[in-house]
């Protein structure tokens, strides 16, 4: 199980942070909550999350 930081999915997703923060409040990115204040994702949830909904940057 690899856990990865908003900036490293932001990176794959090609987002900011903040908007992986948006997502991830919204229900639309799935995460792990480790205490009350640190939000990690799961590698395999946002590479099935890729491959499902293809997100691509904007250019």
């Amino acid at each position: 199980m690899t856990l990865l930081t908003a900036k490293e999915v932001s990176s794959i997703l090609r987002l900011s942070p903040s908007t992986v923060y948006d997502l991830e409040r919204r229900g639309e990115l799935p995460s792990v909550r480790i205490g009350q204040r640190i939000v990690r994702f799961l590698a395999e949830d946002i590479e099935r999350l890729v491959r499902e909904r293809h997100f691509e940057s904007e250019k």
